[in-house]
């Protein structure tokens, strides 16, 4: 009798067990996962890693509201090669299922957005230069003529008549300064060299001599690293000079190899917002890296778009293309990147200030 009642308790847990199970399935919230292709190795780790960070903090915030959704980001490393990334793409729509998909830089970006328009994913990217985006696209840098109007800003307070333009042979470099190299002499400014050197050379030397030769008043950089500090170093060890500037990857660059070079100016695309700089050194004791503050921006606005679209009859979550409707239509954001203006297109406009380096840091240019 004793054996029975024994196992009859057992019966009657092991069915409340069983209750509770399906109870908690039933009240879980759908979840929003999202897949993020990142450098964190090689290189550029520290670009990836920022971004992981910001994403992270994002996620922290999120946490602690009422969401209707759970939301999850998956982490994958590319090391910054297309064919790694379009892998990555691959496991998080096909494995992952993933509503959204986030990648950093143009070398990157273009395949990963091809493969999720094709899916229909959102595809999150933060890539300088980039104007134009697949239907289910979404880019959070700065583009060509806002980070041209900082630098032309201070070239012409400098009195500059002549530059050089130098940088990689890479799809970024050529977008950037070839704006560039369009818009300057409309602006009064001689473009006398225009250069791109091969990704992965690391002796500039003779290319220096040469350019110095007619003395342009100033050097304009938008390369693929490490091709930047190496140009620098070479070009301050045989000239002495620091006029020379970037179209805003100085400040990107990691500050452990960054040649100690004061008063280079640059323009800043990492953000125009100081309380949040602060706020991520406060939690990760660095600084915010190149596209940190995009991102946090970009999926900040995702999951407040799927958290207000509405359902389609027979969903459990929004429809990706509802939910980036509900983001282009935000039409402004205020964010960690600062002011910006989303266009119908799902580009991204803000204003890109003007730093200096002054002893490690990238500080305000003092008026």
């Amino acid at each position: 009798m004793k054996k029975i009642i024994l196992s009859l308790c057992m019966v009657l847990a092991l069915a409340a067990c069983d209750d509770k199970k399906e109870t908690a399935q039933a009240n879980a919230k759908p979840v929003i996962k999202i897949g993020a292709t990142l450098p964190l190795s090689g290189d550029l780790s520290y670009v990836g890693i920022g971004a992981q960070n910001a994403l992270n903090m994002l996620l922290d915030k999120w946490q602690k509201e009422n969401t209707k959704y759970d939301y999850q980001i998956i982490y994958e490393d590319d090391m910054v090669k297309p064919q790694q990334a379009v892998l990555n793409t691959h496991k998080f729509i096909d494995i992952n299922q993933a509503n959204v998909v986030i990648s950093v830089f143009g070398v990157v970006d273009r395949p990963v957005d091809e493969i999720a328009n094709q899916n229909k994913v959102i595809s999150l990217s933060c890539s300088y230069g980039k104007d134009k985006v697949p239907e289910y696209g979404f880019n959070t840098s700065p583009q060509n003529e806002e980070i041209y109007v900082s630098v032309i800003q201070e070239l012409k307070k400098k009195n500059v008549k002549t530059v050089a333009l130098l940088g990689s042979n890479a799809a970024v470099s050529n977008v950037l300064l070839g704006y560039a190299a369009e818009h300057l002499p409309k602006d009064g400014i001689e473009v006398i060299f225009d250069e791109r050197y091969n990704i992965g050379e690391t002796d500039f030397r003779l290319s220096i001599q040469k350019m110095e030769q007619k003395s342009p008043d100033y050097y304009i950089l938008f390369g693929v690293e490490p091709m930047n500090s190496i140009f620098i170093r070479q070009y301050n060890e045989i000239t002495g000079k620091n006029n020379i500037t970037s179209m805003g990857n100085f400040p990107s660059i990691s500050l452990k190899v960054f040649p100690p070079i004061n008063d280079i100016w640059s323009a800043y695309v990492i953000g125009n917002n100081e309380a949040f700089e602060k706020e991520y050194f406060e939690k990760y004791q660095n600084r915010v890296e190149a596209c940190s503050a995009n991102l946090y921006d970009g999926l900040d606005m995702i999951i407040k778009a799927f958290e207000s679209t509405g359902l389609r009859e027979g969903d459990v979550i929004p429809n990706n293309i509802e939910v980036l409707k509900t983001v282009k239509n935000f039409k402004t954001w205020n964010g960690a990147v600062g002011k910006a203006k989303i266009e119908p297109t799902g580009i991204m406009h803000m204003d890109v200030p003007v730093r200096v380096y002054k002893d490690g840091q990238w500080v305000k240019i003092e008026e």
